[in-house]
């Protein structure tokens, strides 16, 4: 069977991915200059409506109390309304407190939808390819990040800020109402479900918050160092990040074969090496081409995510995945919220050195807790 999956159920999981994804890239692309450009938001203020929209993260452990009633189907299609809604409210703030507030309600449906989706994704997978699945999966995330970025690079030519997130906004919870309608129920898999939080997943739930410090690092921050302090405009933005989902394209699914030949400690443990050097020239380096580069590698770094995925598939029962995949990002999030306003802060008052320095300091612990991980022949 083609890429060891129920070809069945994979459109509706990768097309409600791409639509998601496109609705996330478009709010990535056009935050950073839309707060700086018609608010000046400061470096704090960004951190704060950053941890803002990690808070929903911090409540992600509820999917599995609400897959209970729903299905991840019904789940998944009313996510996706919310990030339409969400970034209608964007087009319309007027102030950094409600852009805020619409960034809370998009980031409800994204923190929601993500889990889920994946539950589904997973359970649909083979044990022998578990990366690959994902390697294809994250390839189509990307491609909506390339459609997204050439959306908002088209679009904002023409358009505001306020009406290029109206417009997108709208098509998004159009399209996330026809999933609500059209969908049926189908529980297969799903109906032994429950909300589990074992001892023997201890390792998963620490790797996962690690990764979400420095995950929010990254977003919270990579983005912000080339708008504020070389001046990247929305149009360059939108290119770069258009580059960095042309390069995990076609890198996703070489990182997917990747863990399954090697193994999942391999591939965390040795992106978290290559990470530490990332956030190191985030700090010293001031060559905005070499800075580029780095986000380029950093944002195809990110999708180590997929060995750490993999290991959890490989040691939990699948009755657990839902709620242990919620719980996961609940725990990855309780630090998220934390990250962002401190690493605002320390920017403002210790420079952008210090801000990368720590995050590299936390890939570090990240690396030595992924040596735990089972290597290839222990498995």
């Amino acid at each position: 069977m083609p890429l060891g999956i129920k070809q069945n159920n994979l459109f509706t999981v990768t097309f409600s991915a791409f639509v998601m994804n496109i609705g996330f890239y478009a709010w990535r692309i056009m935050f950073n200059n839309f707060a700086v450009e018609q608010f000046d938001a400061s470096p704090t203020d960004i951190g704060i409506i950053q941890a803002v929209r990690e808070i929903p993260g911090l409540l992600a452990f509820t999917v599995g109390i609400i897959a209970l009633k729903l299905t991840e189907s019904r789940i998944v299609a009313l996510s996706i309304i919310l990030m339409g809604i969400g970034l209608l409210l964007c087009g319309v703030s007027p102030s950094l407190v409600v852009l805020g507030m619409a960034t809370f309600v998009l980031s409800v449906g994204f923190h929601y939808f993500e889990p889920t989706n994946s539950s589904q994704l997973l359970l649909m997978a083979n044990s022998n390819d578990l990366g690959k699945v994902q390697g294809v999966y994250r390839s189509y995330e990307s491609l909506a990040g390339l459609v997204g970025g050439l959306m908002i690079l088209g679009m904002t030519l023409f358009l505001s800020y306020e009406y290029t997130f109206y417009v997108i906004g709208v098509l998004i919870a159009l399209i996330g109402i026809y999933l609500v309608l059209a969908l049926p129920p189908n529980r297969g898999k799903f109906e032994n479900r429950k909300m589990v939080i074992k001892k023997k997943y201890w390792l998963y739930y620490i790797l996962y918050f690690l990764r979400g410090c420095r995950r929010h690092v990254f977003t919270t921050f990579a983005i912000f160092l080339l708008v504020k302090n070389h001046g990247l405009s929305i149009s360059l933005v939108s290119i770069v990040i258009l580059l960095s989902n042309l390069v995990t394209f076609f890198t996703n699914r070489w990182m997917g074969n990747l863990t399954d030949k090697l193994g999942e400690r391999f591939i965390l443990a040795g992106s978290s090496l290559l990470l530490i050097f990332i956030f190191t020239g985030y700090a010293y380096v001031d060559y905005l081409p070499i800075l580029i580069i780095f986000y380029l590698i950093d944002n195809t770094l990110f999708n180590s995510a997929i060995a750490l995925r993999s290991y959890l598939m490989k040691i939990s029962n699948s009755e657990d995945l839902t709620g242990c995949l919620s719980f996961g990002m609940t725990s990855n999030h309780v630090a998220a919220v934390v990250i962002p306003v401190a690493g605002g802060i320390i920017w403002s008052y210790f420079g952008h050195e210090a801000t990368f320095i720590i995050g590299a300091g936390i890939v570090f612990v990240d690396m030595i807790f992924s040596f735990m991980v089972p290597g290839k022949k222990e498995q």
